[in-house]
């Protein structure tokens, strides 16, 4: 029962990811183990460098009110970044071994050599939901849309691929979500200590 509802909700997990996986490409698999590891950790580092330059470029005539954006999205983005990366591997180890389909009989494997599966929970859906979080309230339209975009090919290839099923990709998504969250709290936090 507790298999049923929380790993495999009840034969959809299984069904999505056979359904899905049976539209992957040839050598989708290879190209995203590689991609994979830029889609978000990459990013998340860019991110970082774009910010920190920006300001080193503007901090002499930018007004408070933009230092203060500045200084939000990277202390939130550094924070995010930390909580999501100590997550992710953190229970990508415990998850990874034994794999579900070794603890519950009868589940489908990934169609992915062995030590490429990742577990839960997934790491690009983590991180591109944890960019997309960050940036979110900063953006105007069009720069939403391409967040979302960036988000949707990161959790639809994660499966596509092999590499995650579905419950690992709502997994890794809902841990960027939460990491956004404390590193808005802290900077919030941080504020309200430090203001006068």
């Amino acid at each position: 029962m507790v298999k049923e509802l929380f790993y495999d909700w009840f034969g959809l997990n299984e069904w999505l990811f056979t359904a899905l996986y049976s539209f992957n490409p040839p050598y989708l698999d290879a190209i995203w183990k590689v991609a994979s590891h830029g889609y978000g950790y990459w990013v998340a580092i860019i991110a970082v460098l774009a910010i920190g330059f920006h300001y080193l470029r503007i901090r002499r005539m930018a007004s408070e009110r933009q230092l203060e954006r500045m200084g939000e999205r990277m202390v939130v983005l550094i924070m995010a970044f930390s909580v999501v990366w100590c997550v992710v591997y953190t229970f990508q180890n415990v998850t990874l071994l034994p794999r579900p389909w070794m603890v519950f009989p009868g589940s489908v494997a990934a169609q992915a050599p062995l030590l490429w599966h990742e577990g839960l929970p997934a790491s690009a859906p983590a991180m591109s939901v944890m960019i997309a979080g960050v940036f979110w309230k900063h953006a105007g339209g069009l720069a939403r849309r391409l967040l979302l975009f960036y988000v949707f090919l990161g959790c639809l290839l994660s499966m596509l691929s092999g590499v995650n099923w579905p419950v690992e990709v709502v997994a890794g998504a809902l841990v960027g979500l939460m990491g956004v969250r404390l590193g808005q709290w802290s900077f919030s936090f941080g504020r309200k200590l430090a203001a006068p």
